[in-house]
Protein backbone atom coordinates (compact mmCIF):
# COMPACT_ATOMS: atom_id res chain seq x y z
CA UNK A 1 0.00 0.00 0.00
CA UNK A 2 1.31 3.06 -1.26
CA UNK A 3 0.62 6.51 1.07
CA UNK A 4 -1.67 9.14 -0.70
CA UNK A 5 0.62 11.88 -2.20
CA UNK A 6 -0.83 15.57 -2.60
CA UNK A 7 -1.42 17.02 -6.21
CA UNK A 8 1.07 18.84 -8.36
CA UNK A 9 1.08 22.29 -8.42
CA UNK A 10 0.80 24.59 -6.04
CA UNK A 11 -1.99 24.21 -3.42
CA UNK A 12 -5.57 25.57 -4.74
CA UNK A 13 -6.74 28.93 -3.27
CA UNK A 14 -10.55 27.56 -3.16
CA UNK A 15 -12.32 29.05 0.14
CA UNK A 16 -13.76 26.46 2.18
CA UNK A 17 -17.31 26.04 2.83
CA UNK A 18 -17.18 26.75 6.12
CA UNK A 19 -15.44 30.01 5.45
CA UNK A 20 -17.73 31.53 2.99
CA UNK A 21 -19.57 34.46 3.46
CA UNK A 22 -22.95 33.90 4.96
CA UNK A 23 -24.11 37.63 5.93
CA UNK A 24 -26.88 39.32 3.90
CA UNK A 25 -26.50 40.31 0.48
CA UNK A 26 -24.71 43.25 -0.02
CA UNK A 27 -27.52 44.35 -2.63
CA UNK A 28 -30.25 44.16 0.22
CA UNK A 29 -28.11 46.31 3.07
CA UNK A 30 -28.64 49.65 4.17
CA UNK A 31 -26.19 52.28 2.75
CA UNK A 32 -22.89 53.50 4.52
CA UNK A 33 -23.90 55.67 7.24
CA UNK A 34 -21.76 58.90 8.02
CA UNK A 35 -19.57 59.73 11.26
CA UNK A 36 -21.84 62.54 12.82
CA UNK A 37 -24.82 59.69 11.82
CA UNK A 38 -23.28 56.82 13.73
CA UNK A 39 -22.07 59.30 16.82
CA UNK A 40 -25.92 60.02 16.71
CA UNK A 41 -26.54 56.96 17.14
CA UNK A 42 -24.27 55.58 19.70
CA UNK A 43 -25.17 59.26 22.12
CA UNK A 44 -28.59 58.02 21.74
CA UNK A 45 -27.61 54.66 23.00
CA UNK A 46 -25.74 55.22 25.71
CA UNK A 47 -28.36 57.20 27.18
CA UNK A 48 -30.73 54.15 27.24
CA UNK A 49 -28.19 52.31 28.54
CA UNK A 50 -27.83 54.65 31.66
CA UNK A 51 -31.35 54.99 32.25
CA UNK A 52 -32.07 53.11 35.34
CA UNK A 53 -35.67 51.60 35.80
CA UNK A 54 -35.27 51.86 39.90
CA UNK A 55 -34.92 55.27 41.47
CA UNK A 56 -31.23 55.86 42.64
CA UNK A 57 -31.93 55.47 46.52
CA UNK A 58 -33.55 52.04 45.65
CA UNK A 59 -30.82 50.94 43.57
CA UNK A 60 -28.27 51.36 46.52
CA UNK A 61 -30.44 50.12 48.91
CA UNK A 62 -30.60 46.98 46.72
CA UNK A 63 -27.18 46.94 46.14
CA UNK A 64 -26.10 47.42 49.64
CA UNK A 65 -28.74 44.86 50.96
CA UNK A 66 -27.13 42.03 48.39
CA UNK A 67 -23.78 42.60 50.33
CA UNK A 68 -25.62 41.93 53.60
CA UNK A 69 -27.06 39.26 52.64
CA UNK A 70 -24.04 37.52 51.01
CA UNK A 71 -21.85 38.14 53.56
CA UNK A 72 -24.61 36.80 56.17
CA UNK A 73 -25.23 33.82 54.28
CA UNK A 74 -21.08 33.26 53.80
CA UNK A 75 -20.45 33.83 57.98
CA UNK A 76 -23.79 31.31 58.23
CA UNK A 77 -21.96 28.44 55.77
CA UNK A 78 -18.58 29.00 57.77
CA UNK A 79 -19.51 29.21 61.29
CA UNK A 80 -23.26 26.76 61.74
CA UNK A 81 -23.85 24.77 58.36
CA UNK A 82 -23.39 21.24 58.88
CA UNK A 83 -20.89 19.44 56.98
CA UNK A 84 -21.18 16.47 58.57
CA UNK A 85 -19.04 15.01 61.83
CA UNK A 86 -15.67 14.92 59.66
CA UNK A 87 -13.15 17.47 60.32
CA UNK A 88 -13.63 20.25 57.23
CA UNK A 89 -11.83 22.95 55.86
CA UNK A 90 -13.87 25.06 58.56
CA UNK A 91 -13.33 23.78 61.27
CA UNK A 92 -10.49 25.76 63.14
CA UNK A 93 -12.14 28.52 62.52
CA UNK A 94 -15.64 27.02 64.17
CA UNK A 95 -13.08 25.94 66.98
CA UNK A 96 -11.89 29.73 67.63
CA UNK A 97 -15.13 30.82 67.09
CA UNK A 98 -16.69 28.81 70.44
CA UNK A 99 -13.76 29.14 72.55
CA UNK A 100 -14.62 33.41 71.62
CA UNK A 101 -18.28 32.82 72.01
CA UNK A 102 -17.60 30.93 75.25
CA UNK A 103 -15.59 33.92 76.73
CA UNK A 104 -18.53 35.16 76.91
CA UNK A 105 -20.69 33.50 79.10
CA UNK A 106 -17.67 31.84 81.54
CA UNK A 107 -15.46 33.74 84.09
CA UNK A 108 -11.94 32.37 83.41
CA UNK A 109 -10.26 30.98 87.02
CA UNK A 110 -8.71 34.77 87.69
CA UNK A 111 -12.32 35.93 87.70
CA UNK A 112 -13.98 33.69 89.38
CA UNK A 113 -11.12 33.55 92.17
CA UNK A 114 -12.04 37.87 92.33
CA UNK A 115 -15.94 37.23 92.66
CA UNK A 116 -15.67 34.85 95.19
CA UNK A 117 -17.04 32.09 93.22
CA UNK A 118 -14.26 29.31 93.15
CA UNK A 119 -14.48 26.63 94.68
CA UNK A 120 -12.29 25.06 97.28
CA UNK A 121 -11.05 21.29 96.48
CA UNK A 122 -13.20 18.83 97.85
CA UNK A 123 -11.28 16.42 100.18
CA UNK A 124 -13.39 13.19 100.49
CA UNK A 125 -11.15 11.18 103.23
CA UNK A 126 -11.43 12.81 107.07
CA UNK A 127 -7.93 11.98 107.37
CA UNK A 128 -7.15 14.39 104.76
CA UNK A 129 -9.03 17.50 106.27
CA UNK A 130 -7.73 17.30 109.77
CA UNK A 131 -4.18 17.27 110.43
CA UNK A 132 -2.35 14.61 112.17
Amino acid sequence: MSSPTPPIGPPSRAVPSYKAYTGPDPNTVAAQRSKAEAERYWARMSKKADESVLPVRVNKALGFGGWIAGTVACAYMVLFADFGPKEHVFSPVRRKYQNFRQSFFTLSPEEQRIVGLQQEPRVEDEAQRRPS
